[in-house]
């Protein structure tokens, strides 16, 4: 009995897991316009003498509230390609970094996120390296990251990289070390891989990894 509740255990948790962060982000993001969503839609009720369930009514209220908020973001995305736009735009940022205090949260986020989501090709994560954690020999799995500040570089005579080394299982927090360049090592995995590496804990090995072992003549 204990090794089929494991088993349905296994099975049932990625999918429950899943479905809650899927909920969580459909509801933080449809939050804040459901109200107003919801005022459209008793208009409509009372104008074309309909009514629908208050269950029903509030989920609608948050599917168009979605859909009106993907459409915002694109017309977003249009218009500041648009010269006069990009320079109201750019006017914005500017007197937003003048706010105290405001400032300090708007750059930093702003600096993330373009980071994350640049339409450039850029990655705010180069590529997976070990560096010697926390003794050597030891070694931890981290991601070579942004360039290394020139006031370090001054203050250190060795060449340095800057290497993000998130915790398992949760990978959203974690330690930014600088390590000798020479100490950060280069690993035949994706970022992809090593992301689901960290999170299992070591539980689930990269397919490029599974692939080599099997084609290895030795074994």
């Amino acid at each position: 009995m204990k090794k089929y509740f494991l088993t349905g255990l296994v099975l049932l948790m990625p999918v429950a897991l899943t479905l809650l962060i899927i909920f969580f982000l459909f509801n933080f993001f449809t939050g804040p316009f459901v109200p107003l969503v919801s005022t459209l839609i008793a208009t409509f009720e009372t104008r074309f003498d309909f009514h629908l369930p208050p269950s029903l009514a509030i989920f609608v209220s948050q599917i168009l509230a979605l859909i009106l908020l993907c459409l915002f973001i694109v017309l977003l995305g249009i218009l500041t390609r648009w010269l006069i736009i990009k320079n109201i735009l750019e006017w914005g940022h500017r007197m937003i970094s003048k706010i105290p205090f405001i400032k300090s949260i708007y750059k930093v986020s702003s600096d993330i996120f373009n980071a994350l989501f640049s339409s450039d090709g850029k990655k705010a994560f180069k590529y997976p390296v070990i560096i010697p954690f926390a003794y050597s020999p030891s070694f931890s799995l981290g991601f070579q990251a942004g360039e290394v500040a020139e006031e370090i570089k001054q203050k250190v005579q060795e060449p340095l990289v800057s290497v993000f080394m998130p915790t398992a299982p949760h990978p959203l927090s974690g330690f930014l070390f600088f390590t000798p360049k020479k100490d950060a090592h280069t690993i035949k995995m994706t970022n992809e891989e090593a992301v689901k590496f960290l999170v299992s804990c070591g539980m689930v090995c990269p397919e490029s990894n599974i692939k080599r072992q099997d084609d290895d003549p030795l074994r």
